[in-house]
Protein backbone atom coordinates (compact mmCIF):
# COMPACT_ATOMS: atom_id res chain seq x y z
CA UNK A 1 0.00 0.00 0.00
CA UNK A 2 1.01 3.53 -0.54
CA UNK A 3 -0.47 4.74 2.60
CA UNK A 4 -0.50 3.27 6.03
CA UNK A 5 -4.21 3.41 6.14
CA UNK A 6 -5.28 2.93 2.34
CA UNK A 7 -9.30 2.88 3.25
CA UNK A 8 -9.15 5.40 5.34
CA UNK A 9 -7.28 7.61 2.34
CA UNK A 10 -9.60 6.17 0.45
CA UNK A 11 -12.31 7.24 1.93
CA UNK A 12 -11.16 11.00 1.93
CA UNK A 13 -10.56 11.07 -1.36
CA UNK A 14 -13.92 9.58 -2.41
CA UNK A 15 -11.93 6.40 -4.51
CA UNK A 16 -11.12 2.83 -4.08
CA UNK A 17 -8.77 1.61 -1.56
CA UNK A 18 -7.45 -0.09 -4.54
CA UNK A 19 -5.96 3.19 -5.76
CA UNK A 20 -3.19 2.95 -3.14
CA UNK A 21 -1.88 -0.63 -4.03
CA UNK A 22 1.64 -0.34 -4.44
CA UNK A 23 2.44 -1.35 -8.01
CA UNK A 24 5.51 -2.56 -6.74
CA UNK A 25 4.32 -5.03 -4.53
CA UNK A 26 3.66 -8.07 -6.94
CA UNK A 27 7.41 -9.51 -7.46
CA UNK A 28 7.48 -12.82 -9.47
CA UNK A 29 10.69 -15.05 -9.50
CA UNK A 30 10.10 -17.46 -12.16
CA UNK A 31 12.36 -20.57 -12.17
CA UNK A 32 13.13 -19.80 -8.48
CA UNK A 33 14.35 -22.51 -6.60
CA UNK A 34 14.15 -23.63 -2.80
CA UNK A 35 14.74 -26.46 -0.72
CA UNK A 36 13.19 -30.20 -1.57
CA UNK A 37 11.58 -30.10 1.83
CA UNK A 38 9.85 -27.15 0.20
CA UNK A 39 7.68 -29.68 -2.50
CA UNK A 40 4.94 -31.29 -0.02
CA UNK A 41 4.06 -28.23 1.20
CA UNK A 42 0.03 -27.46 1.97
CA UNK A 43 -1.58 -24.25 1.32
CA UNK A 44 -1.08 -21.96 3.78
CA UNK A 45 1.88 -23.71 5.69
CA UNK A 46 4.49 -20.99 6.12
CA UNK A 47 8.52 -20.65 5.93
CA UNK A 48 11.35 -18.36 6.87
CA UNK A 49 13.54 -17.82 3.96
CA UNK A 50 16.81 -16.59 5.02
CA UNK A 51 17.53 -12.86 4.54
CA UNK A 52 14.07 -12.13 2.86
CA UNK A 53 11.09 -12.70 5.50
CA UNK A 54 8.36 -15.24 6.33
CA UNK A 55 6.08 -16.62 3.92
CA UNK A 56 3.14 -19.07 2.96
CA UNK A 57 1.72 -21.17 0.55
CA UNK A 58 -0.74 -19.57 -1.27
CA UNK A 59 -3.98 -21.44 -2.05
CA UNK A 60 -3.31 -21.14 -6.21
CA UNK A 61 -0.47 -23.04 -5.75
CA UNK A 62 0.15 -26.62 -7.67
CA UNK A 63 2.58 -29.25 -6.90
CA UNK A 64 4.87 -28.09 -9.70
CA UNK A 65 4.16 -24.50 -9.03
CA UNK A 66 4.38 -23.20 -5.78
CA UNK A 67 3.16 -19.98 -5.04
CA UNK A 68 4.99 -18.16 -1.96
CA UNK A 69 3.26 -14.86 -0.26
CA UNK A 70 5.15 -12.58 1.36
CA UNK A 71 3.39 -11.80 4.83
CA UNK A 72 6.22 -10.62 6.90
CA UNK A 73 9.60 -8.76 5.52
CA UNK A 74 12.80 -9.41 7.43
CA UNK A 75 14.35 -5.14 8.30
CA UNK A 76 17.95 -4.75 7.28
CA UNK A 77 20.06 -4.09 10.52
CA UNK A 78 20.97 -0.91 11.68
CA UNK A 79 24.24 -1.60 11.18
CA UNK A 80 23.95 -2.06 7.35
CA UNK A 81 21.91 1.00 7.16
CA UNK A 82 23.98 3.44 9.27
CA UNK A 83 24.74 6.14 7.26
CA UNK A 84 21.82 5.87 4.64
CA UNK A 85 19.05 7.82 4.67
Amino acid sequence: MTEENAIEAAGKAGVDFTAFVNPESLVEKKNARVWSLHKDAKVFDRFQFERVGYFCVDEDSKPNHLIFNSIVALKESSAKTKGKK
